[in-house]
């Protein structure tokens, strides 16, 4: 990883959609992790200070939705800016701060989210 750019974890249950969100995120200079569900998401967070973005599902398999992930991240990293991608439902439950991304979404949207970085600055 090139320590000048920034850090991205995307959390996504579906493999092509994780690899797809990563090729966007590479492509705006970002370096990349990935997670399964919210529990390797945690894990991936404790072993990676230096990620200061999340994208994950509002819908994650296991326990803990990623909306709950984005609660916890809030609360135990406040500086960690987030991207939930959500159909809809879930839009009301959707922590402050936190961006949405409604699915189904083109790959420029994501880009232009995070091309300027604009989405970092707001820390």
């Amino acid at each position: 990883m090139t320590p000048s750019r920034p850090a991205a974890l995307i959390v996504a249950d579906q493999p092509f959609i994780g690899l797809v969100a990563s090729d966007i995120l590479r492509e705006s200079g970002f370096d990349t992790f990935h997670a399964y569900d919210a529990v390797d998401a945690k894990a991936v967070l404790d072993q990676h200070p230096e990620i200061e973005l999340v994208v994950t599902g509002a819908e994650l398999p296991g326990d803990v939705t990623g909306l709950e992930l984005c609660r916890r991240v809030s609360r135990e990293r406040p500086n960690v800016r987030l991207v939930v991608t959500s159909s809809g439902e879930h839009l009301a439950e959707v922590p402050t701060g936190a961006r949405v991304l409604r699915k189904p979404y083109a790959s420029g949207e994501l880009r232009s989210l995070v091309a300027t970085k604009a989405l970092l600055a707001e820390a």
